[in-house]
């Protein structure tokens, strides 16, 4: 993991940048400043804005909490995972 980009400030200058469009197909720089408005209030909701955690560490609580999620919904997380990489290889194609 690398934690050279680190705490809530770089993801709260991601959301800042944020330009949604009403009327368009929204591109990568779209959807990663979406994805970091979301960590932004997950990590405000948990607290680990206020302790300065990278934001690495973030993101692994995330994506455990919606493993967790996955589980009481009996939903298969593996497979969650494999057409969000499917859809990410078609958007990164671009």
């Amino acid at each position: 993991m690398a934690d050279t980009i680190t705490g809530i400030r770089v993801l709260a200058a991601m959301v800042i940048e944020r330009d949604w469009p009403t009327f368009r197909e929204p591109d990568n720089a779209d959807r990663s400043a979406m994805a970091a408005e979301t960590l932004c209030y997950f990590a405000r909701q948990t607290g680990l804005a206020r302790s300065d955690e990278s934001v690495d560490t973030i993101m692994v609580d995330l994506i455990t909490d919606l493993m967790h999620l996955c589980d009481k919904l009996d939903i298969d997380f593996s497979g969650v995972l494999t057409v969000s990489a499917m859809h990410y290889d078609d958007e990164s194609k671009g």
